[in-house]
């Protein structure tokens, strides 16, 4: 039966219910198999609440935007309630995100059937949901990702409470993982297309400069606030995956300036050229492409024949989903991009985590391919305008 069929009808109430139980037997599946995974890099976020609890800093300046887990976990062990709390908060976080993802697909295509396909496929990607029940930063960071989406696309106008929920959210994900620095430039362009079209590119231009500055500035202090990370060490050692070294022997790269800031990846660029786009392509095939030579033929075949699918989606529906909705499209794409130069730039993950945070916005940008009438801008706000079953 085709589900995207006007005689097939499923009405809000039982998608959630169909989506809520099949999180549900993922969520047990986890933790029946895998528990609560304490070990691997878990470990140092666990350590660090230790010593924030002992001396009330920590030990390093590059844990700051780490720190949403950190103290989460500090917390549940000063309340006894390690670990499970954390994993606890963890799942509410992730289900909150899972409705609001469903709610977001709706948003697009403006129908139960078509939002009900979007989020099924979306909780199809078993290895992006098993982080709920690892002591990482990533769930959280998922999630937060997809609820701070769903309250960006739905704000209907500046104000101060807005603005203040926008800021609030932003910096919760920044804290979460550095990476959430991104969110800032897709959420101007975002802002300035939804709210002020007709002088979107003036604005734009005159923001870029600012934004600019703020994402110089902010990332330079997220890289040379310490910690493992060697900006050097993954050209030296032609590293595509993260910790990997692609050499026998280590190159000797020497930099005039701080190792770990824009300086000295920009004396990368303008002085190792040919070695810096020789690593820039490798890793952008790595991170796309997804399929790695350790994984099981069975790891690749799910997870690539899972992404290609979701690439051709986009391919296919990208048009639609651009005519109608600019501003929605400008922001994941602005927050894709930014992501995957972050990759192209420094080295790829072990197991894929980097593009699983690109993963419900590749999917919602695949949604494209089921728009098929002219879309809306808004999302039921009250009872009369909520969910009526129907597959407009």
């Amino acid at each position: 039966m085709d589900l995207t069929k006007e005689s097939f009808k499923l009405t809000t109430t039982n998608c959630f219910w169909i989506i809520g139980f099949t999180w549900l037997l993922f969520q047990i599946f986890f933790l029946m198999h895998f528990g609560i995974v304490t070990n691997y890099e878990a470990e140092k976020y666990i350590s660090e609440a230790e010593t924030f609890l002992k001396t009330n800093s920590f030990s390093s300046g590059n844990f700051l935007f780490y720190s949403v887990e950190i103290l989460l976990i500090a917390f549940s062990k000063l309340t006894n309630s390690f670990p499970w709390f954390v994993v606890l908060v963890q799942l509410v976080v992730n289900a909150i995100s899972i409705v609001l993802f469903y709610r977001l697909s709706y948003y697009l295509t403006r129908s139960n059937s078509k939002a009900f396909l979007l989020t099924m496929l979306f909780l199809g990607m078993f290895y992006y949901h098993l982080y709920n029940v690892h002591l990482f930063t990533e769930s959280l960071y998922y999630s937060f990702g997809i609820i701070y989406t769903y309250i960006l696309f739905t704000t209907a106008a500046l104000s101060k409470k807005s603005i203040l929920k926008i800021i609030f959210f932003l910096s919760l994900l920044y804290f979460t993982r550095p990476t959430g620095l991104f969110f800032i430039p897709a959420t101007v362009v975002f802002l300035l297309f939804k709210f002020y079209r007709n002088r979107a590119f003036a604005l734009l231009a005159l923001s870029a400069i600012l934004s600019i500055i703020l994402v110089y500035f902010l990332l330079n202090f997220a890289l040379g606030s310490g910690g493992e990370f060697d900006f050097i060490v993954t050209y030296s050692e032609k590293m595509i995956i993260c910790g990997v070294s692609g050499v026998n022997e280590k190159q000797n790269i020497i930099v005039p300036v701080e190792k770990n800031s824009v300086e000295s990846l920009w004396y990368i660029i303008t002085n190792h050229t040919s070695l810096f786009f020789e690593m820039a392509g490798r890793r952008f095939i790595a991170f796309w492409g997804v399929i790695r030579n350790y994984f099981s033929a069975f790891h690749n075949i799910y997870i690539g024949v899972y992404f290609y699918s979701v690439y051709i989606m986009i391919f296919l529906g990208f048009r639609k989903l651009a005519s109608r909705f600019l501003p929605e499209i400008l922001f994941l794409i602005t927050v894709i991009f930014f992501i995957t130069v972050t990759v192209v730039l420094s080295c790829d993950e072990w197991h894929n985590r980097f593009i699983f945070s690109l993963l419900p916005f590749l999917i919602l940008m695949g949604g494209g391919v089921f728009i098929t009438k002219p879309g809306f801008s808004e999302i039921p706000r009250n009872d009369s305008e909520k969910y009526t079953g129907s597959s407009k």
